[in-house]
């Protein structure tokens, strides 16, 4: 917590900065903020996207400022908190211009996949979990190797005399990362159909979009990760 990396905090903070602004406005403006600014795949249908102001050019952002946009302040915490773990981890690893690329990648994946998934749905997608779940499926494959390797090996969290160690992946077929991103992948699912409660309130999350970015954080992050070597964490 005392060693979290700037750009982290800078990405949490533009998101509280972003739901701070919306609940300054107007609800008819928040809502059209909402509609424009989120993934409405009804939007994307042949012959109603020239319907909306800016046509195919409007719509084009929404697949990243989607990911800046909450429901509210538990939507909002509960993202902030798993973009504390997974986007730290990554960012030690790849740096903080790659971990940004990825994370926006990711999130333009996800938006993608829900969109052809619930072709016509008048529902907006907002919302930065499906490009954390990108930053969980980067981190599977780094984590494991860090902490689940062979005990008789030199342990791979110790840097070597220089103060180094290099970033290491476990490949997409080893069998615990199959079995952790199963379970993650089943709950989704199975939380994507009942929703979860949280206090008085029903959360529905975008299982789909959820997924999507975990494969392409997985994916990618094989191709984002240097060969070169990082700076160890006391």
């Amino acid at each position: 917590m005392f060693f979290v990396p700037r750009s982290v905090i800078i990405l949490i903070s533009m998101l509280l900065a972003v739901h701070l602004l919306r609940t300054l406005i107007v609800p008819e403006w928040d809502q059209f903020t909402v509609v424009m600014l989120g993934i409405l795949p009804g939007r994307y249908q042949p012959g109603v996207i020239s319907s909306f102001p800016g046509g195919v050019w409007g719509a084009l952002p929404a697949f990243i400022s989607y990911a800046f946009l909450h429901a509210g302040y538990t939507h909002l915490a509960i993202n902030s908190a798993w973009l504390l773990a997974f986007g730290s981890l990554t960012v030690r690893k790849l740096g903080a211009w790659r971990f940004l690329a990825l994370y926006l990648i990711c999130a333009i994946c996800a938006g993608i996949v829900h969109i052809l998934v619930n072709p016509g749905s008048l529902t907006p997608m907002i919302g930065a979990s499906g490009a954390i779940s990108g930053l969980m499926g980067a981190g599977f494959r780094m984590f494991l190797h860090d902490f689940l390797t062979d005990q008789e090996a030199r342990p791979l969290w110790a840097a070597n005399s220089s103060g180094k160690r290099p970033a290491r992946l476990v490949p997409l077929n080893d069998r615990r990362f199959l079995t952790m991103s199963g379970a993650w992948i089943l709950g989704n699912i199975l939380f994507g159909m009942t929703g979860i409660r949280v206090t008085e309130q029903v959360l529905m999350i975008a299982w789909d979009a959820h997924i999507a970015g975990f494969v392409t954080g997985a994916l990618l992050i094989g191709i984002f990760v240097s060969t070169e070597k990082v700076s160890a964490v006391a």
